[in-house]
């Protein structure tokens, strides 16, 4: 009997050994959880879980820190840490790992003069050798804070390192309403496996406006951003698949636009683009004599593409589609065309202030080898108000021209043998890309400009995955629970 209870006891202690390594093993590679809080804080988006389907690369996601301390910062980092593992768990090319920033100093040494703090997250592939370093300002979603900076005009840069400064402090509480890991995270995987990575410059050295906003959302959907200084090259380089001039409040000088010219041309090969964005504060550019205007070279270069921006301001007289009874902040219509792809039809709202009027000079919008879509209109009860009287508090709108006006036309050529497109496409305002506008939970600003880069660059649509609020967490039980 003693040697029966022996054999029987070894064998109970086998089983449940055998037991725990056969769960532990399901648990890793299967979601054995249950998510019970009633915003779904634990689940993955169906967006994420999509894409995850169809990662073919490998990538590593390294978080600095251990997991028990990454975990029990707090709720908020629970919640993180649970969407990263289930992530894992969708696809065997996801690879996660834990390191203490201050013990791996052969990883960390690899990111010199970036900034690299615990709780970041690194994802990169080797495939590419590409990285990208995912800030918990970033993986946090901080909305309301982040309108509150924005409204005071700080510039994104400002708003990021403020956003990251708080959610790592006592007052993070008080800061942050979600968890945006999914977006971060899937944007990231996209930047760090393209292959093929569109190259977006902004020209600089000529007074443009803050781009921040929207070369952070064009960097966070996979495109390479950078620079350019017109006058400080001799040529633009033929690998940069974009030009964005960004409410330049300078003229440029000729040469400057003989090499953008011939950058769009390619040397007669075409497919490239240039994104121009006007503001109600640069100078005028009269549009009936360019060569009075203070823009004049720049206001010659639009009219070659049959392109001219108006010295009026679009504003909004019915409040069906005026925003707060301000009539310079108005809604617009996305135009049926490829360029908008989901964000026309949608029940989303199209954002604006401040609006010139982007005019085609040629009759039905077609000149030779040139053609142009209206992209984004007005809605009717528009009028125009020249800038010069913007001060004048007797202006008459009742005399004014009214009706529906262009915020954005493109204008494009295709090449007769390869079908090759070069394009310049005009928007009457840069705020359509404010990063307050962009950042409503009803806008699709967002979503029309990654649909117009994705459609012109030939990539598939950008990913939206809505943030996780942590602003009405709870439980639902009742008796049939």
């Amino acid at each position: 009997h003693g040697t029966m209870a022996v054999v029987l006891t070894v064998l109970f202690i086998a089983a449940v050994v055998v037991l725990n390594v056969i769960v532990s093993i399901i648990s890793d590679r299967i979601d054995t959880t249950a998510d019970l809080t009633d915003t779904g804080i634990y689940t993955l988006d169906e967006a994420t879980t999509n894409y995850l389907a169809g990662l073919d690369k490998d990538v590593t996601v390294s978080v600095m820190n251990t997991e028990s301390s990454f975990e029990g910062g707090s709720s908020f980092y629970k919640s993180v840490n649970e969407l990263l593992n289930k992530m894992a768990m969708e696809n065997e090319h996801f690879k996660l790992q834990y390191l203490k920033i201050d013990q791996n100093p052969d990883f960390t040494s690899r990111f010199n003069g970036e900034t690299l703090s615990e709780n970041y997250i690194v994802v990169e592939s080797k495939d590419t050798n590409r990285h990208r370093i995912i800030t918990p300002g970033e993986y946090f979603s901080c909305p309301t804070f982040r309108d509150n900076l924005s409204q005071y005009g700080y510039p994104e840069t400002y708003i990021e390192q403020y956003v990251n400064q708080y959610v790592n402090s006592s007052y993070a509480s008080q800061i942050i309403e979600g968890s945006n890991v999914e977006q971060a995270a899937i944007s990231a995987i996209m930047y760090v496996t393209n292959t093929d990575p569109v190259r977006v410059a902004f020209t600089e050295g000529f007074g443009e406006a803050d781009s921040s906003s929207l070369s952070s959302l064009l960097s966070k959907n996979g495109y390479d951003i950078e620079t350019i200084n017109l006058q400080q090259v001799a040529e633009v380089d033929g690998d940069i698949d974009y030009i964005v001039m960004y409410a330049p409040s300078m003229d440029y000088d000729n040469d400057s636009l003989t090499k953008l010219s011939a950058f769009l041309d390619n040397g007669g090969a075409f497919g490239k683009n240039l994104i121009y964005f006007a503001s109600y504060s640069q100078p005028d550019y009269a549009p009936e004599n360019p060569e009075d205007s203070s823009m004049k070279n720049l206001a010659s270069f639009l009219a070659e593409w049959g392109i001219s921006i108006g010295d009026s301001l679009v504003l909004q007289s019915n409040t069906e589609y005026s925003y707060g009874n301000m009539e310079y902040v108005h809604l617009q219509q996305i135009q049926d065309t490829d360029y908008a792809g989901s964000a026309y039809g949608s029940s989303l709202i199209t954002y604006d202030a401040y609006i010139r009027p982007v005019q085609q000079l040629w009759e039905g919008g077609t000149k030779g080898s040139i053609e142009q879509k209206v992209l984004i209109k007005s809605y009717d009860g528009a009028y125009l108000r020249p800038i010069s009287t913007l001060s004048d508090d007797e202006f008459d709108k009742s005399g004014a021209e009214s009706g529906s006006f262009n915020d954005a036309v493109a204008a494009y050529k295709v090449h007769s043998n390869t079908q090759e497109v070069t394009r310049v496409v005009a928007f009457g305002s840069d705020m359509i890309c404010n990063s307050m506008f962009m950042s409503y939970a009803n806008s699709n600003n967002q979503d029309f400009m990654i649909n117009m880069f994705n459609y012109i660059s030939g990539k598939t649509e950008g990913i939206t995955i809505t943030a996780k609020s942590f602003s009405s967490v709870g439980f639902e039980v009742n008796q049939g629970n």
